[in-house]
């Protein structure tokens, strides 16, 4: 005689202690890889975003002279320096050593830019003078428009 099997839905088997244990330990080894991956192709690919060049007023010629010729500011997150030279032009540049990238300062008896992390000394245009630097500050477009003295953005080396 032939057996009648009903119609319908396959019987579930109930899922073993080992099963779960090793989905579980499966899941758990899964998310540490991908935690110990994310870093490393973050490196490998990193975001780069564009930043426009923006104008920047700074300051006035008198406010400038007012005081001493050397003036600090941020321009895109980046401190910067603005400083009059002796033939009364105007130059900005990077206040950021590019030895290891500690903030520099403004040295107005020396007439010099020190970085007292490792001893680098820039010149009042950026040109490195002395101690490990690698390459000179970054300079920044400097425009003069009647008193105001404004930064246009980088200027490309």
């Amino acid at each position: 005689m032939e057996t009648v099997r009903p119609i319908g839905p396959p019987e579930q088997s109930e899922m073993t202690r080992r099963t779960f244990l090793t989905l579980l330990l499966s899941m758990a080894g899964a998310l540490g890889a991908a935690g110990l991956l994310a870093p490393i192709i973050r490196y490998a690919y990193p975001t780069v975003q564009s930043v426009a060049a923006s104008k920047l007023k700074v300051t006035t010629a008198a406010q400038l002279a007012a005081a001493g010729g050397e003036l600090d500011f941020d321009y895109q997150d980046t401190p910067s320096s603005l400083i009059k030279l002796e033939d009364g032009t105007y130059v900005g540049v990077s206040r950021v050593c590019t030895h290891l990238g500690c903030i520099i300062k403004w040295q107005a008896e020396d007439d010099r830019f020190f970085c007292p992390c490792h001893a680098g000394i820039f010149s009042p245009t950026g040109k490195v003078l002395g101690g490990p630097p690698p390459r000179p500050l970054a300079k920044l477009a400097v425009r003069v428009q009647g008193e105001d003295i404004w930064v246009d953005g980088w200027q490309s080396s």
